[in-house]
């Protein structure tokens, strides 16, 4: 069964199934508003990171979005960024994902709504569900054509990196194998907090059941008004 679901806070996909198999990491209990679920796809808007003066990942994460379930398979999810501290803008963000035969697809859309340009970062941060990450890795990176996290020694330190943009990359773990296809993005980002985390919001044992694999903008790209950028991610399973 293909089924897809998406929470309001944030319009954070929490959880997808291909053909029978979960995608998505996300923990049974969620942490409660403001603080962001992790797991699933959150979105990261204006700001990636710590590349700035904005809270971390930005505002987009921890606003309450609208979320439309139209079809079977399908979720929409769209916020009106207004004005924030030190961000004196408007956007409109839209997320729409559809999981669909072996497929699951999520457009990433982000149009000037106000007056004045804005500078942004960000992108997709989903948590795939590899069972064990060190049976896990990654092929296709432009720098690094085989990224084995078996060999990054996480059980002492984290993997934070990120890498070329490349149309498209596979995700081979004992959970499942998919390719990963992008447009619109500037990087791959790789994440693992690893064996040492201090992270309270996940049981501690579960730094080994995910990897983040993510596009995102990492070069601030301006947005003129009534201009639109486009990002897709599609992740398709593969037998290989």
């Amino acid at each position: 069964m293909n089924n897809i679901q998406a929470q309001t806070f944030g319009g954070q996909i929490l959880r997808a199934h291909l053909l029978g198999k979960e995608i998505f990491y996300c923990p049974e209990v969620l942490q409660s508003a403001p603080t962001p679920a992790r797991g699933g796809v959150p979105v990261l808007f204006p700001q990636f990171g710590t590349l700035g003066a904005l809270p971390k990942h930005g505002f987009a994460r921890t606003l309450d979005w609208q979320v439309f379930s139209m079809l079977e398979g399908c979720v929409s999810a769209n916020l009106l960024l207004t004005e924030q501290e030190n961000w004196p803008h408007r956007a409109q963000l839209n997320v729409d994902a559809s999981v669909e035969d072996e497929h699951v697809a999520i457009y990433f859309e982000v149009r000037n709504v106000g007056e004045t340009a804005f500078t942004w970062t960000g992108g997709l941060h989903p948590y795939f569900l590899v069972g064990d990450v060190l049976k896990t890795r990654v092929e296709g990176l432009l720098d690094t054509p085989v990224l084995d996290f078996g060999a990054q020694q996480l059980e002492t330190r984290d993997i934070d990196q990120h890498h070329p943009i490349s149309p498209s990359i596979r995700l081979y773990s004992p959970n499942m194998n998919v390719q990963l296809t992008q447009s619109g993005f500037d990087a791959w980002q790789v994440w693992n907090p690893s064996a040492q985390h201090a992270l309270q919001d996940i049981p501690h044992a579960d730094w080994q059941r995910f990897v983040c694999v993510e596009p995102v903008v990492l070069t601030p790209k301006t947005l003129a008004p009534n201009e639109t950028w486009v990002g897709q991610l599609t992740i398709t399973l593969i037998d290989e």
